[in-house]
């Protein structure tokens, strides 16, 4: 890893080790994410999962429809849509990890702010970076990690 993406990495661990209602914050970033104004229904799955905790032991099957939907070969995502849909995964599996064994990866959150801040520069949009600071609660000031 360089210098650059070892910085953000850490920023990202910190920044999630502060979170008090980690699942809903991940699903606030992902709202604040959003890339067009009509949600793909898998996203939608996502945030849905991160606002009731009642739903959470279903982010298994929200991750594998997710992951099936980044997968699709006749529905090649670009670098932004990629990271868009990283985070909706974040998220799943965090709700996952939440409520139910066996947990995915358990440094799966701490990928959120880094993506988040990638998403952000890949778009580079103002307002979009704006959405995804308030909702981190945070922003590196950092250059540029790619």
């Amino acid at each position: 890893m360089s210098g650059s993406a070892d910085w953000l990495a850490c920023w990202g661990h910190s920044l999630f080790e502060r979170q008090q209602e980690p699942v809903v914050w991940a699903g606030k970033v992902l709202e604040a994410a959003a890339i067009h104004q009509d949600k793909p229904g898998e996203i939608e799955a996502a945030m849905a999962l991160a606002a009731d905790r009642t739903q959470w032991p279903t982010g298994r099957a929200v991750f594998d429809e997710i992951r099936r939907r980044g997968l699709a070969p006749n529905q090649p995502f670009t670098t932004a849509e990629s990271l868009y849909f990283r985070l909706a995964e974040l998220v799943a599996k965090l709700a996952h990890n939440a409520a139910e064994p066996p947990p995915f990866d358990y440094h799966a959150g701490w990928q959120v702010g880094p993506i988040a801040y990638r998403l952000a520069v890949e778009v580079g949009e103002p307002e979009m970076r704006g959405r995804l600071a308030a909702a981190l609660g945070d922003w590196p000031d950092h250059p540029d990690p790619t």
